[in-house]
């Protein structure tokens, strides 16, 4: 709870100060560190060769009425490796471990992706924030990035008619500077957008898409958010202009546009508006 207050502040009381993000953002990784966790015992055959426990977290996961577990592994001695070091970027694999009816834990699903590594985070260091569960679902926290700041807060619920676990809801923030001020700029992409994409299936760039799509629309605005009830930006292309994809959604397509002096905007717009 403490760490997700803390990323609040990052997010709203210090947008405009970048030295603010920094000294909260160390904070947060001093306080991630000053609460380590002892690996239940009965997680411990679950740690690969070579690797330790980044995080876990104990839920009914499943909603069956029993406790299971999200365990977050790293590479063993993690944290004092260079780049000279070809586990320096290594992976940190996430196991989703339920607990059968005969009260044995067992490995459901595993995941490469989700959790970011080490040095994904750019020059704020490690990217990891956090991970939280409760009934039906868990959610992991990341925030990286230099001169623009990213965040990501990924939730994935149990859906007990499909029997798997699936992106709820994807946020994704960018703070980046404009002149003198911070603009923040946050993205909710939900799973009636993104269709099913389960924790097994889930890849950092899902639903990518790198088609040349065209404006067929008289005129059409960029969403900061692919959700159909959301206010649409100022910002808007006319007929004829071309813009790239970056993924594609239900309703929506995540794309750029690069105007004649060479400025990007990114942003969403509308599928039923381009060809």
């Amino acid at each position: 709870m403490a760490i997700k207050i803390l990323m609040r502040m990052v997010q709203t009381q210090c947008i405009a100060s970048v030295p603010c993000i920094a000294s909260l953002l160390l904070f947060l990784n001093i306080s991630v560190s000053a609460q380590e966790k002892q690996l239940p015992a009965e997680l411990k055959p679950f740690v690969a060769a070579g690797h330790e426990m980044l995080d876990f977290a104990k839920a009914d996961l499943n909603a069956d009425g029993r406790q299971d577990y999200v365990l977050i592994l790293k590479p063993a001695g993690e944290d004092t490796m260079t780049f000279d070091n070809e586990k320096w970027d290594a992976v940190r694999p996430l196991l989703l471990i339920i607990r059968q009816a005969n009260n044995k834990l067992k490995t459901t699903v595993t995941n490469d992706e989700v959790v970011l590594c080490r040095q994904c985070g750019g020059a704020m260091g490690d990217p990891y924030m956090g991970l939280t569960a409760k009934t039906g679902e868990f959610t992991l926290d990341f925030y990286g990035g230099s001169s623009w700041k990213w965040g990501q807060t990924i939730t994935f619920r149990y859906d007990k008619l499909k029997r798997n676990w699936f992106i709820q809801e994807d946020i994704e923030t960018s703070i980046h500077p404009a002149e003198t001020e911070m603009v923040e700029t946050i993205a909710r992409i939900k799973r009636a957008e993104t269709g099913d994409i389960s924790l097994e299936s889930y890849t950092q760039g899902y639903n990518g898409d790198t088609s040349q799509w065209q404006v067929k629309a008289v005129k059409t605005f960029f969403y900061d958010s692919p959700e159909l009830k959301s206010k649409p930006r100022k910002g808007y292309l006319l007929k004829g202009d071309v813009v790239k994809g970056i993924r594609t959604f239900k309703n929506f397509v995540e794309c750029y546009f690069a105007n004649k002096e060479g400025e990007i905007t990114t942003g969403y717009i509308l599928k039923k508006d381009l060809q």
